[in-house]
């Protein structure tokens, strides 16, 4: 007797397209054309994900959605409950929280795993006790739940992964394109960081460490991609260090992680971070990285990939960065280590844990 396949339901209320939305198509990628596994979508109707998986042959749910407790959602939500999947799979923190809402109406015996990608201390504790597992991106997430209440039993550590597929060599004009917008030509180095502008990303002591390498340097370029509400205090920070000629905010770059190649350095001076992404994609595209220990940062310095700094600290960062910005040799051995250590942050890596856990928790139920 064949067994029936293990049914899944992702939901996502995203309204942009982050990397959580990227580690679930990754994730719904993985699991298409499985025989095993049948898998559908609920997520807003006019997301980029919903797009994705629609092209990837995945059963799409199209729904409004613009609050953690939006009606309409939650009204869909329930008559898909009713359908009775093994699990629904949360990948947001306003989609745990809807979900849960309708499993307590709607009732049902499916299993609920929510997605926790950020190591920031969780603001509803109560409504993530109602969760029958989480998955968290790292170590560090996890112990962050743990220390706030949540049973250890519940969490388990699948870290996030990249499809080395997604990080093709990059065109000539792609790489030109990213140059000039960070005003670095050929006879450039490049020092990027790609992420939001945001506080916890502490790009202010990227800024900071920039300033003391500049002037020896003056063939150095550094740019963060990226948007975000800290945009006018790092514009002043750039001005008030004598910057504006060498350090650039181009903002968003469309598709960065393809466009990687074209940076020399890839920087992640965060002091928070769940576990890092963008800095598995530039490791994956061969770049040297110089990165915080921060969060779940220092769980990707492995095989010699890097050497951790601590957060806050532009001394320290500036120092690491300096044989760096050197000679190029010193760029490829570096880039040369941070491969060996993406190659256990894959895709495929990231599906099998996500599926594992899957199975622990219907076989459970």
């Amino acid at each position: 007797m064949i067994p029936s396949p293990l049914t899944v339901l992702h939901v996502d209320s995203a309204r942009e397209y982050r990397g959580g939305q990227n580690q679930a198509r990754l994730l719904m990628a993985g699991l298409a054309g499985r025989t095993d596994v049948r898998q559908a979508l609920l997520a807003r109707a006019t997301s980029r994900l919903a797009r994705e998986a629609s092209d990837l042959g995945v059963r799409v749910y199209a729904t409004p959605w613009r609050s953690a407790f939006d009606e309409r959602a939650v009204r869909e939500l329930c008559t898909r409950l009713g359908e009775d999947w093994d699990i629904v799979h949360a990948h947001d923190g306003h989609a745990v929280q809807s979900v849960l809402l309708a499993r307590a109406l709607a009732g049902g015996g499916s299993a609920v795993v929510a997605a926790r990608r950020v190591d920031f201390p969780v603001r509803r504790r109560f409504v993530w006790q109602r969760a029958d597992l989480i998955l968290g991106v790292s170590r560090r997430v996890r112990d962050v739940l743990v220390s706030q209440g949540i049973e250890r039993r519940r969490v388990e550590v699948v870290h996030s992964g990249v499809d080395p597929r997604d990080i093709a060599a990059p065109s000539a004009d792609i790489v030109r394109e990213l140059r000039a917008a960070a005003s670095a030509g050929s006879d450039h180095v490049l020092v990027a960081a790609v992420g939001a502008l945001v506080g916890h990303k502490d790009h202010g002591t990227f800024v900071r460490a920039a300033a003391l390498l500049a002037p020896r340097h003056p063939a150095v370029r550094f740019a963060v991609f990226g948007e975000g509400p800290e945009r006018p205090k790092l514009e002043r920070l750039i001005r008030e260090n004598g910057l504006d000629s060498t350090f650039r905010l181009p903002g968003r770059f469309p598709d960065a992680a393809r466009a990687l190649g074209g940076v020399d350095v890839f920087v992640m001076p965060s002091k928070m971070e769940g576990l890092g992404t963008a800095c598995i994609e530039a490791m994956l595209a061969r770049r040297p990285v110089v990165a915080t220990s921060a969060g779940g940062l220092g769980e990707l310095a492995v095989d010699g990939a890097f050497r951790p700094v601590p957060p806050g600290d532009p001394t320290a960062l500036a120092a690491e960065l300096e044989p760096l910005l050197a000679g190029a040799g010193a760029r490829v051995l570096a880039g040369d280590a941070a491969l060996r250590g993406a190659r256990r942050f894959t895709a495929a890596a990231m599906v099998d844990g996500t599926l594992r856990g899957y199975r622990a928790l219907a076989s459970d139920r």
